[in-house]
């Protein structure tokens, strides 16, 4: 039997005045799983997984997490978005902060930590990353795959429920997308549960449990990896997949 969901999205809509952006999303994201989310620019994956700590405000629908309505109006939400970390495209790293500071500072300022306990967490999630040794390190000594690994450091510190990821790779240069998507894949084996925006077709493939086919603002299909890279049943998620598949 499987388990409940620890993240549930249900008739999920945004739209921004007139113009609809999420047209009645339906995702159920279980604890330990690993699920992608692929779709062309502007088909609303980015807005839905902001939707899911309202960063943006859903228009109508609900967003469970760990059995909490984050929409419900009693919700404490500074308390529910420690349960949901976020990886931003663009690294979000105070730049007067070292590697370490940058981690800790929500351990101590929202967490309440003593220094010491949020210094001991925050080492122990830079190891996590790759990053022992950095922890002195600011922002402009390191490099675009360094940074956006400061970055899941810090979400991964606050012991999150789940992690969600937005597009963690499109701001990094190529050579450095391959560090970020090891620790990602190496969290998956830890067993955390993530959520995550992509255009890494080669990722989603190999280390998704459930895959997202995102267009409009609808999820068109999902599924298992094989089935929506080698067996798509809609024309939409065909035509998609084809381009990355011919390289495109």
């Amino acid at each position: 039997m499987l388990p409940p969901p620890i993240l549930e999205i249900v008739g999920l809509h945004k739209s921004y005045g007139h113009n609809p952006v999420l047209r009645g999303i339906d995702l159920r994201v279980r604890p330990g799983q690993l699920v992608c989310v692929i779709g062309p620019s502007g088909s609303g994956k980015s807005t839905m997984l902001r939707c899911c700590n309202r960063l943006e405000e859903p228009t109508a629908g609900q967003v469970v997490v760990d059995g909490i309505d984050i929409m419900h109006s009693a919700t404490n939400l500074n308390q529910v978005r420690q349960r949901i970390g976020m990886v931003f495209q663009q690294f979000n790293l105070y730049p007067h902060l070292s590697a370490l500071g940058n981690v800790t500072l929500a351990l101590r300022k929202v967490q309440g930590h003593s220094r010491e306990e949020a210094e001991r967490r925050g080492r122990l999630a830079l190891q996590q990353v790759d990053l022992a040794g950095k922890e002195g390190s600011y922002p402009a000594q390191l490099s675009g795959g360094q940074q956006q690994r400061v970055g899941i450091a810090r979400a991964i510190a606050l012991e999150p429920k789940v992690l969600l990821f937005d597009e963690p790779t499109s701001a990094l240069d190529p050579e450095l997308v391959g560090s970020v998507l090891k620790v990602m894949r190496d969290l998956r084996e830890a067993g955390m549960t993530m959520l995550v925006v992509t255009h890494e077709m080669g990722f989603a493939r190999a280390a998704a449990d459930h895959v997202v086919f995102m267009d409009d603002g609808m999820i068109v299909e999902e599924g298992p990896p094989g089935q929506i890279f080698d067996t798509p049943a809609h024309e939409r998620t065909r035509a998609f997949v084809s381009r990355y598949t011919q390289g495109a």
